[in-house]
């Protein structure tokens, strides 16, 4: 299942790399001082290759460390005072996890597979994005520019969540309930966080931050199932279609929904939630695409989410599923809320008239991204159904 799943997110980077550096040429141009952008993009994207293609844990090791180095620049290419600060939170908090999977592939070669596992799911974890580690995340993909924050958030997590499964495999027999369920708590954890901040929040951009920490926690739940009973005919579905379909679907998704804010941040100058209102009169078509992105987000059907969240439920016991479903109920209502607020209302007449000035192509990357989300979930959806 590695192979496949690596070679899946090495698909999903490409898309998303490419669609990325599409809305780029729109969003920050291509002047002659933008080359070094498109150079540190292109690296990155290199770097995630590399991770997802290295099959040494050392070089694995040494290519996720090169992301770390290669996209920190891009989140202060705004070069503000806050963009300056969420780079260097997020250098030192991804350095120091960086350094925690390194001493736990140490340990792990020296056969040392139970504490190995330990640092390992800490220090890939942090990259990832997992609560109680994920401090950095919030900050950087609010303070990145769009196609940036969409990068990161639909690609980079992939990576580390693929570093995390390889080291699973391997993992003896006897160890093997203790690393699912290790995974399994990790992934609750960053879930219960991710509803609590969600819930509260008032920047659009962070609340698309906690959405990711939100799924990556179901995604390691879900690869935790699938490894805790291969054998099981309904958890072996969820190895086979779920968690691929699951990691497909969250990055574009939200990758569209990044796009699509980083267009709001432009026509508003503000990512204040509070100030962000009657889309629907003055962004028709970004209204349209940011309501129905977050419901779908959120795992309202026709997105594959819903499949996906729907296959985590009924696979898991009794009460993970419980738990796991109020979590994503308080989830929903906290993004919902945000999504009618924005959408709809009165605009004031200020916004209106900066917001019409937003340049067209800005909105094609986002639409295409729209389109091939619900096409693919739809079409997931009658292949089950048939």
């Amino acid at each position: 299942m590695v192979m496949k799943l690596n070679l899946l997110i090495l698909a999903v980077t490409t898309v998303l790399f490419v669609a990325c550096t599409v809305h780029s040429f729109f969003y920050i141009g291509l002047k002659k001082e933008t080359w070094k952008y498109y150079a540190l993009l292109t690296l990155f994207y290199g770097a995630m290759c590399a991770a997802c293609l290295i099959e040494n844990l050392a070089g694995m090791w040494v290519a996720i460390e090169a992301t770390t180095l290669l996209s920190a620049p891009l989140i202060c290419h705004h070069k503000s005072a806050e963009s300056v600060e969420a780079m260097w939170k997020y250098l030192l908090i991804c350095s120091v996890g960086i350094g925690l999977a390194l001493f736990g592939t140490l340990l792990v070669f020296a056969g040392w597979h139970l504490p190995g596992f330990i640092f390992v799911l800490a220090g890939y974890g942090t990259k990832m994005g997992l609560a109680p580690f994920h401090t950095w995340l919030p900050d950087a993909h609010s303070e990145a520019p769009g196609p940036v924050s969409a990068f990161l958030s639909g690609a980079l997590l992939n990576c580390s969540f693929l570093a995390i499964t390889r080291f699973r495999v391997i993992m003896p027999g006897h160890i093997g309930p203790f690393c699912d369920q290790a995974m399994i708590a990790l992934g609750l954890c960053s879930l219960a966080i991710a509803a609590m901040f969600i819930v509260r929040q008032t920047d659009f951009k962070r609340l698309l931050a906690y959405s990711s920490v939100e799924h990556m926690g179901l995604t390691l739940i879900i690869y935790a199932l699938s490894s805790a009973a291969a054998g099981d005919g309904l958890r072996y579905g969820v190895a086979e279609y779920i968690l691929p379909a699951h990691i497909v679907f969250h990055s574009l998704t939200k990758m569209t929904l990044f796009l699509v804010a980083g267009n709001l941040l432009l026509a508003y100058g503000t990512r204040q939630i509070a100030q962000v209102h009657g889309l629907g009169r003055t962004m028709k078509l970004h209204a349209a695409i940011w309501m129905v992105g977050i419901l779908m987000i959120c795992g309202m059907p026709p997105s594959g989410l819903f499949l996906t969240e729907l296959g985590l439920v009924l696979a898991a016991p009794t009460g993970l599923g419980a738990v796991v479903m109020a979590l994503l109920f308080v989830v929903f209502a906290g993004m919902s809320k945000v999504a009618v607020g924005m959408v709809f209302g009165n605009p004031d007449r200020q916004h209106s008239a900066v917001a019409q000035k937003i340049p067209q192509a800005l909105s094609v990357v986002p639409t295409v991204g729209f389109v091939l989300i619900l096409a693919l979930g739809s079409a997931l959806s009658i292949a089950l159904l048939r």
